[in-house]
């Protein structure tokens, strides 16, 4: 048994990075709405949504 150790980079990597956006994005919502902003507030919110949605979409199907 060999571990592909490319393939693991990238899967880090990739989830390295999907945790930074939704954490930013979660992060701008909460500041977007402590300054009384509900429009970027619930769009950074369902941006969080859609990446979470998507994420669960690659597992299940």
């Amino acid at each position: 048994m060999t571990i592909k150790w490319e393939a693991l980079l990238q899967v880090f990597g990739a989830t390295l990075l999907v945790t930074l956006l939704v954490v930013t994005l979660f992060v701008l919502g909460i500041r977007a709405l402590s300054g009384d902003k509900k429009v970027p507030a619930y769009a950074s919110f369902a941006g969080c949504v859609a990446v979470v949605l998507y994420g669960l979409s690659l597992i299940v199907f």
